[in-house]
């Protein structure tokens, strides 16, 4: 899995695992899905996901997912990604 680096909200850095990235294409929004590491139980691990947006070239900025509406379409879209559609 591809590493990157990033800054949190109070400076620090972190370095994650990013799982994987899609653009949901009738919001014209692209995401990410990252690791910390983290288990959540057995087999099963905690993801972060989150909206990613390109402040400058080759600078991103990601941005939480507060709209429920925008939720419920990337939910869908992760869907469609993992039945392969």
């Amino acid at each position: 899995m591809k590493k990157i680096t990033v800054q949190n909200m109070d400076g620090t850095m972190d370095e994650v695992d990013l799982v994987s990235s899609f653009p949901v294409k009738d919001i014209n929004r692209n995401f990410v899905i990252l690791s910390k590491g983290e288990s959540l139980s057995e087999g099963m691990s905690k993801v972060y996901i989150s909206e990613v947006i390109e402040e400058n070239p080759g600078v991103y900025k990601l941005v939480g997912i507060s709209d429920e509406s925008i939720w419920d379409r990337v939910k869908q879209a992760m869907k469609e990604i993992v039945q392969g559609g």
